[in-house]
């Protein structure tokens, strides 16, 4: 592998590097679970010899279904101290754990546990944490958490993959199975799974079983219209917690930084300015009904959002007048124009946009 550096090792560059050899502690987060599930499964053909799991296969769950928290920290340690038995490494594999929610004590175990196995040899050990163990915004690598945790482990991002790599990932797969997929079926499929792989990594098994065993041909094609008829539409995630805090926030400084890390990670644009939309009406609808007197219990019924939503919203608005909310859903739909007619550069768009919202009171001239 690499040798350690500054910044979190981006994930191709991992999967790349684990067939030439690999040891050590690593931290998977991010958003893309797919891609970090596919890495552990690779790591472990990369590790394991046939046979030789039950002495160097060493899964540790921290789900209070499996017991506490400091005997997870046990077995981890045990886990880390015991010696390949019949193969040059062991592999332990560490789930269900969101370090920010460990004591200072259980943290520090934790990385003394990392830390052990990173300077190990014979240990593979993967800390996996999910997407909403470990909030990869813009504030993460910033945090007390992430540091103590890249002070003794090699810290693994998993960013989404752009609409681009998806859609070659798609079509890959169809073409490995003797099935034609066009460009437009595969952005179709690509934005009807939100832009996740592993729902689909669902959807092409569905279309491909359609492809082959009711649709026929020779070769079988997939297109858009079978796609639209076969496929299933995926639900966008939550508004990502840190935009969410940015944009209630009210503040320039918040919102950029937002901007920002939604560039390095490069999401598209117009993704970025759909979850931004979505907030804007949000908080139109909950002011309007907050000032015609509607309870967070009734908002939280009629929109169909979870009632803590509602109340942080509302905590949110209080003093924020309404033009101010009229206005920053006006300024998305006519990005949302210029996005789709203007050949500018989005980001610069974006930009100005956000601008145009969270700028001091006396330069908000675009209000109405």
């Amino acid at each position: 592998m690499p040798e350690k550096q500054s910044g979190p090792m981006q994930a191709e560059a991992f999967s790349a590097g684990i067939d030439g050899g690999i040891h050590g502690a690593f931290v998977f987060f991010g958003e893309e679970d797919y891609l970090k599930s596919f890495c552990r499964e690779k790591i472990y053909r990369a590790v394991m010899a046939e046979g030789m799991e039950i002495f160097n296969y060493f899964p540790i769950s921290f789900s209070p279904a499996s017991g506490t928290k400091e005997a997870a920290l046990d077995k981890l340690s045990d886990a880390v101290a015991a010696i390949p038995m019949m193969q040059d490494k062991k592999l332990i594999v560490v789930t269900d754990l969101a370090p920010a929610g460990l004591s200072k004590e259980l943290l520090e175990s934790l990385c003394e546990a990392l830390s052990m196995a990173s300077h190990s040899e014979d240990t593979v050990l993967v800390l996996d944490c999910r997407a909403d163990e470990l909030v990869a915004d813009y504030k993460l690598e910033a945090s007390p958490v992430y540091k103590k945790l890249a002070a003794c482990a090699t810290m693994v991002r998993f960013d989404l993959l752009t609409r681009g790599k998806l859609m070659a990932w798609a079509k890959r797969r169809f073409r490995d199975e003797g099935v034609i997929f066009p460009d437009e079926a595969a952005g179709l499929l690509c934005d009807l799974a939100a832009g996740r792989m592993m729902s689909l990594s669902g959807e092409i098994q569905k279309l491909l079983c359609y492809a082959k065993f009711v649709k026929g041909g020779n070769p079988p094609t997939i297109d858009e219209t079978d796609v639209k008829r076969i496929a299933s539409a995926t639900t966008p995630d939550e508004i990502p917690f840190a935009m969410l805090t940015a944009a209630q926030s009210f503040r320039l400084s918040e919102m950029l930084a937002v901007l920002d890390t939604a560039r390095e990670q490069r999401e598209e644009p117009v993704a970025v300015l759909a979850k931004l939309s979505r907030i804007y009406l949000d908080m139109l609808l909950i002011k309007a009904a907050r000032e015609s007197g509607m309870s967070s219990s009734e908002m939280a019924k009629a929109l169909k959002m979870k009632e803590f939503r509602v109340g942080k919203y509302v905590a949110a608005l209080s003093k924020v007048p309404m033009r101010v909310i009229e206005n920053a859903v006006r300024l998305a739909y006519e990005t949302d124009k210029r996005l789709k007619s203007q050949p500018s550069d989005p980001w610069v768009l974006l930009d100005k946009m956000i601008v145009e919202i969270y700028a001091p009171k006396s330069l908000r001239v675009s209000e109405g």
